[in-house]
């Protein structure tokens, strides 16, 4: 994977970033975070520049983002009620789930951009419980861009050595997922106990 991205953005430079970056908040499975890494990498190098790296990343996300929202919103509801057993996701848990996204939609929007599997679907799954598109479109371009400069930073860290890029980036994937979920479990904890203590 890390040879066929190496090449294609060696050859498409930022087209190529923005395009894996948008194509991957369609819901396609893409590897977004190498895809920036890489694009990163080269920028050490000199090949690209790290400013553009970072707003070719954050366009990716915006462009993504919003078109899997409005997936999501125009029929992404119908799909995930005929296929949704796929998923494990029935007619119950998808209620729930539009619920949840009502209460804590711009948290997850936000956290879902640090989490590979949370970041397919959350921009879908804004749209099919109908959060208003300009809170979504802020706060997804917030989480794009704070996303963006997060891994264009390790990208920049290891650009002389490319070659270990394949070795290291899942782990530090797993380890920033984990920080963030951890945070925001550590922030709910909390938010409910404040909760109890007013009653």
């Amino acid at each position: 994977m890390l040879d066929f991205l190496t090449h294609f953005i060696e050859r498409y430079g930022y087209f190529a970033v923005t395009l894996l970056v948008t194509l991957e908040g369609f819901g396609l499975p893409l590897p977004g975070e190498a895809a920036v890494v890489t694009a990163a990498a080269f920028a050490a190098r000199g090949s690209l520049g790290i400013v553009g790296v970072v707003l070719a990343t954050t366009l990716g996300t915006v462009l993504g983002g919003s078109g899997g929202y409005w997936v999501g919103r125009i029929g992404g509801r119908g799909l995930l009620v005929r296929q949704g057993h796929w998923i494990r996701l029935d007619a119950d848990r998808l209620a729930r789930t539009e619920k949840y996204f009502e209460r804590h939609g711009m948290k997850t929007v936000f956290l879902a951009r640090f989490v590979a599997l949370l970041r397919i679907f959350g921009s879908l799954m804004a749209g099919v419980a109908h959060m208003p598109f300009p809170t979504f479109s802020a706060v997804n371009f917030i989480g794009g861009l704070l996303w963006a400069v997060t891994f264009s930073a390790v990208g920049f860290v290891f650009g002389k050595n490319l070659s270990k890029l394949d070795d290291y980036l899942g782990e530090i994937s797993i380890v920033l997922s984990v920080l963030v979920v951890v945070g925001y479990l550590v922030y709910r904890w909390r938010e409910q106990k404040m909760g109890s203590r007013v009653e």
